[in-house]
């Protein structure tokens, strides 16, 4: 009978436990999130006045090429012009005088070496200020910012890694985290060498160490404008 009374007085502190101390820090989780800028086009500054990220801008597009001045937009989603979004984007672009980088990643497995100094070039040569997106702005986005703070930063790895973030929506698992195989393996090749990071060092370490299974061969500079040109309307025909 003791031990049913002590029963009866635990649930009642547990159900105050719960009230007063899961509650309140769930509702702090809530409200963190919706300030999280997932929730407003995931938008965020890399470097004032030359570079940002985001999601995939559909309705915005206009309002972020005039608000921040966007000479460059780079495109890390692929699209077609069976995509209305894509379509847009193309359209706006060539429309307001901005270069539109059209460049295809993956989110789920290793970059390839080509995909990396594609990316290295471009960021020494595009106009600024440069918009980066994919669909989310999570992980793609995260790569390249990534490679942006570390070559034109000259920020190191581990502080380039704060690109991938759980505040962008970067959840490193089910392929995501394959996105950090360059930043993390250059960072331990600098550590064994006891060497400092420098860019012109991440470009010779991306040539000339870097591994991965993609296409070698001669890496042409990204040209701006769309990957494909856009299909020419067929006219319609009589009976």
């Amino acid at each position: 009978m003791a031990q049913v009374d002590e029963i009866k007085r635990v649930k009642p502190r547990r159900a105050r436990w719960i009230v007063y101390g899961v509650l309140p820090a769930v509702l702090v989780a809530v409200l963190v999130t919706f300030r999280n800028p997932m929730f407003h086009g995931n938008f965020g500054v890399v470097e004032p006045d030359r570079v940002y990220r985001s999601a995939q801008p559909v309705k915005d597009l206009s309002r972020l090429i005039d608000g921040y001045g966007l000479r460059s937009i780079l495109n890390l989603r692929g699209g077609s012009y069976e995509n209305p979004w894509y379509t847009a984007e193309v359209r706006e672009t060539r429309e307001r005088g901005v270069d539109l980088y059209d460049l295809p990643l993956s989110a789920t497995r290793r970059p390839y070496r080509r995909e990396l100094l594609i990316l290295l070039d471009l960021f020494e040569r595009c106009r600024y200020p440069l918009l980066i997106h994919c669909k989310s702005g999570s992980d793609r986005t995260g790569l390249a910012t990534a490679l942006y703070r570390m070559s034109r930063r000259g920020e190191s790895p581990e502080e380039a890694m704060r690109a991938f973030s759980l505040h962008y929506g970067h959840v490193p698992l089910g392929g995501p985290e394959h996105l950090h195989e360059p930043i993390q393996e250059y960072g331990a090749w600098l550590k064994d060498r006891r060497l400092t990071h420098r860019p012109e060092l991440l470009r010779s370490w991306v040539e000339q160490v870097y591994v991965s299974d993609g296409p070698e061969g001669r890496i042409p500079p990204l040209q701006p404008g769309p990957r494909k040109p856009a299909p020419v309307a067929v006219p319609a025909t009589g009976p």
